[in-house]
């Protein structure tokens, strides 16, 4: 049976949850669900500066229950946990830099919301299928490449621990017979939907807004550090296919290409597609803080597990996200506006 064939069947009219369903990968996959004939729910705290945007689930609001609220808020939230039949957990602040900074806030909304949320889902759903999307940066600086999932677990940043940590609280509650969880440990996924406001979530989108400005992009280092890319339509494909195979739960396993990519080759494709230049120039103390060095991971489980392929090369994926940027980019490039408090259910 063909993978479209199969994820029709399985998702046409199921009960899924997305945390973080408004910003970059979770609007991504929640359009995806849409067209599958999901029942969705969608729960994100639209905190500022993450990537939240209604305009991410445009034309499709209206097919979907959309809950603004932290995932921790039990009160608010507990009424959509019960009946679910898959959760995607996307639900997480992002910035390496941002934790260094703020670090308890870092704990508080990653780690305490994630454990408020995973325990009253376990209470009220036991036994659910849930995907967590993990981070490259729970490896930290590679003692060896490409970094398979044996690879020491060592984070340089405050985020990267705490990602650590969510993923632990997962495998517990799975051990415990719970939940029933997967985890996917994600890195550079990039494409359309992602917030183009600032450069404290990865750097590509940002060298594609400042090509799109005409402005020059400025490559911290020598420009050599090697990158794993994945366009965004391949890691939803990756998390659907993850959620309907139940031979996987309980695994940690990589999302990535599998492809090395130096950030200046990526500074380069940008400067051609966008039409603008480039530049290397020392980094800031505290990007150098939290550089990781190369990262290109290993993603031979993930294959043998899922006979899943990559279908879209580096080039490809970059056209089709400048692309989307040039018709959209008025979304993306300010903070968007969504009400601190919205619970919009589908109709029934």
């Amino acid at each position: 049976m063909r993978d479209g064939q199969r994820l029709e069947e399985f998702y046409r009219d199921r009960r899924v949850l997305v945390t973080g369903g408004l910003g970059f990968i979770g609007s991504n996959l929640v359009r995806r669900l849409v067209g599958l004939g999901s029942r969705v729910t969608v729960i994100d705290a639209c905190f500022p500066d993450q990537g939240a945007n209604l305009y991410n689930l445009e034309g499709v609001l209206e097919e979907i229950t959309l809950v603004i609220s932290d995932i921790g808020a039990t009160r608010t939230v507990i009424e959509h946990l019960p009946e679910q039949e898959v959760v995607f957990n996307l639900a997480a602040c992002v910035s390496h830099v941002g934790s260094l900074h703020h670090p308890l806030r870092d704990l508080k909304r990653n780690c305490v919301s994630q454990l408020r949320f995973l325990c009253a889902l376990a209470e009220l759903n036991p036994g659910v299928s849930v995907i967590y999307t993990g981070s490259r940066s729970q490896y930290g600086s590679p003692l060896y490449l490409p970094m398979d999932e044996d690879h020491p677990l060592r984070p340089v940043d405050i985020n990267g621990v705490h990602k650590t940590a969510v993923e632990e609280y997962h495998r517990i509650l799975h051990e415990q017979g719970r939940i029933r969880y997967l985890s996917l440990r994600l890195t550079n996924i990039f494409g359309p939907r992602h917030q183009m406001m600032h450069d404290g979530q990865g750097f590509l989108n940002w060298f594609i807004r400042l090509g799109l400005q005409g402005k020059e992009i400025r490559v911290f280092g020598d420009g050599t550090q090697a990158r794993d890319f994945l366009y965004v339509e391949d890691a939803v494909e990756v998390l659907l296919l993850a959620a309907a195979d139940a031979e996987c739960r309980g695994m940690s396993l990589n999302l990535a290409s599998g492809k090395s990519i130096t950030v200046a080759e990526a500074a380069q494709a940008v400067s051609e597609e966008a039409g603008t230049e480039w530049t290397l120039v020392p980094y800031p103390p505290e990007r150098a803080s939290v550089e990781p060095g190369d990262v290109v991971l290993d993603i031979s489980r993930l294959r043998a597990a899922l006979d899943w392929e990559p279908r879209w090369d580096f080039r490809a994926g970059l056209q089709e996200t400048i692309a989307f940027y040039r018709m959209h980019g008025e979304h993306y490039f300010r903070p968007s506006e969504t009400k601190p408090s919205l619970i919009r259910k589908r109709p029934i």
